[in-house]
């Protein structure tokens, strides 16, 4: 099993190598048949395959994440991370509107969105990540304009 210390690592690395902008980098940290949600209620998705499509997705709108402390589990396998991520507005804010979550800014191109999450992560006996969650709501994302 993996120790806490690990565990806690792997989600700050996690929020790392997001913000270099190379996906692939970030599988790395990642078992072949990951479980995530992101966010949790939007359906889990499966494979490394569909992670990469989500954190290209992300990239793609220049997203960085500020990581807080994180925190462990008593078994070494949890870790959950205070994370946020600002990413620019264009091009999947007006999704995120569509879905009544925020409203869309007067200048889309400029705008980015602040997303307040808590990342939660299960890490197998091989050291890699192979379940993450993603929690956020409504009142957790914004709107910055002129950003």
């Amino acid at each position: 099993m993996p120790e806490e210390v690990t565990s806690k690592q792997l989600a700050v690395e996690h929020c790392r190598r997001v913000n270099t902008g190379d996906p692939e980098a970030v599988l790395k940290l990642y078992a072949p048949a990951v479980r995530f949600e992101d966010p949790v209620g939007s359906g889990e998705r499966i494979g490394l395959g569909a992670l990469r499509s989500h954190v290209r997705n992300a990239i793609e709108c220049r997203v960085n994440e500020v990581p807080d402390e994180p925190v462990g589990s008593p078994t070494g396998r949890y870790a959950a991370v205070e994370v946020t991520s600002t990413m620019n507005y264009l091009p999947n804010g007006p999704f995120i509107a569509r879905t009544g979550v925020i409203a869309p800014p007067s200048n889309p191109e400029t705008a980015r969105i602040e997303i307040v999450c808590v990342m939660v992560i299960q890490v197998g006996a091989d050291g890699l990540i192979e379940d993450m969650r993603s929690y956020w709501g409504p009142s957790d994302v914004r709107v910055l304009e002129d950003s």
